[in-house]
């Protein structure tokens, strides 16, 4: 179990957990297939191969298995005609899931500080906060390429507790795969996960994180009171989660 410690800051993934980009991404995954000549592909499956980075998910979609990889060659073609389609559909799709911005609100006039840290390239998701509309909750956004290694690596949460000056296990961090248990873990951070998340088709509760929620909306309720018993779910237990030593900024 971790450390009863008080959180001060919150680390968000991006895609799945903040943003739906699925549209925006299986449109351009269609747009590259076209461009190759290559039959088109289920887009469910594109969904849920979200998560691992674009280099990951071009070798996913042209390979059309999870752990599939291509020859360079043809990775070098498909990864640049699938940039050149995302970015021309300039997030047009992308859109908050329900909740978030009352969350994101809450949390800053609590002043808690919020980092993203997500494996879409840090350019793109400052482009999509924009445009969205809550790039100023955020204090950081640190992309794939401002990492030595994507999640599930935990470099990214130990590069957000330096940059504020905060302990890891001082960082909540909520996501909605498998990956940001596991990088949550890594670090020593406790982890919440929406159950919408981004997550290969399987139920986030199997990763155990330590609290599920349905919506971001109660996420500021959760972190003002603790929670002192386990998660139960229709898995069953998750394990316990973390008690907040002390309310943010009631």
């Amino acid at each position: 179990m971790l450390p009863a410690t008080e959180v001060k800051a919150v680390v968000f993934e991006l895609d799945g957990t903040l943003v739906d980009t699925a549209e925006d991404v299986c449109m351009a995954a269609k747009e590259m297939l076209a461009d190759l000549h290559l039959p088109s592909l289920n887009t469910e499956l594109v969904r849920d191969w979200i998560g691992d980075g674009t280099d990951r998910l071009v070798h996913r979609i042209l390979s059309r298995k999870i752990d599939g990889v291509v020859p360079d060659s043809l990775f070098r073609i498909g990864s640049a005609l699938f940039l050149k389609a995302y970015q021309r559909r300039n997030h047009a799709a992308a859109e908050l899931y329900p909740g978030v911005e009352a969350c994101l609100r809450q949390l800053t006039r609590k002043n808690v500080p919020m980092v993203v840290v997500t494996n879409q390239a840090t350019s793109l998701a400052n482009d999509i906060l924009i445009r969205l509309g809550i790039r100023n909750h955020f204090a950081l956004v640190l992309g794939r390429d401002a990492l030595q290694e994507p999640k599930p690596s935990p470099d990214g949460l130990l590069e957000a507790a330096l940059l504020l000056q905060l302990n890891p296990d001082e960082l909540m961090v909520v996501g909605g795969s498998v990956n940001d248990v596991n990088a949550a873990r890594a670090a020593g951070c406790p982890v919440v996960c929406v159950s919408y998340g981004f997550n290969y088709g399987v139920d986030i509760r199997y990763s155990a994180p330590d609290e599920v929620l349905d919506s971001l909306a109660s996420f500021p309720a959760y972190l003002n009171k603790g929670l002192s018993k386990p998660a139960k779910t229709k898995l069953g237990k998750s394990g316990l989660a973390p008690k907040l030593a002390k309310p943010i900024n009631r």
